[in-house]
């Protein structure tokens, strides 16, 4: 894609854009899972194709053995890279794939966990994008994860493809 073909595609509005979608209040913040875990914009790099937003660990996100849910982390690697690869293909809408997540270290109550999402590739209808989760001030790899978004360009029988 040649964003110079694109004016709305930019630093200033792709900081925008992050920006709205993470305030409470937003589409995307105002119901389900995403608005319970609350990703909160930390950067992005429109020239480099990365967005980073940061999540708390919350009491209700642990696991038996007191440490974030795995779960709730591929939850927020598919919230960080999905809406990365949505910025990027918009105004289509986008669904996931595959999403593969790896857990290299635990995360505990009281630590917030970084993800900084880089968008990779994109063909004609599929894109891929990777992501590491950062915990102890971007010291420690906690995660990583990889993920194939499907875009979703005409509708058929009340149905995207």
């Amino acid at each position: 894609m040649n964003h110079l073909e694109m004016p709305t595609l930019s630093q200033e509005a792709m900081e925008t854009w992050f920006q709205q979608v993470t305030t409470r209040g937003s589409r995307l913040l105002s119901h389900g899972v995403v608005q319970k875990i609350k990703p909160k914009f930390v950067s992005c790099n429109f020239d480099e194709k990365t967005v980073e937003l940061a999540y708390d660990v919350l009491e209700w996100e642990l696991n038996p053995q007191n440490v974030i849910h795995g779960g709730i982390i591929a939850t927020a690697f598919d919230t960080t890279l999905g809406l990365l690869c949505h910025y990027y293909t918009k105004p289509h809408v986008v669904t996931t794939v595959s999403l593969n997540t790896t857990y290299h270290k635990p995360i505990f109550l009281g630590d917030s966990f970084h993800i900084k999402a880089k968008f990779e590739f994109q063909g004609r209808s599929l894109c891929n994008i990777t992501g590491e989760a950062w915990i102890k001030n971007k010291t420690v790899l906690a995660a990583s994860s990889s993920a194939v978004f499907k875009v979703l360009k005409e509708v058929q029988n009340n149905l995207l493809i």
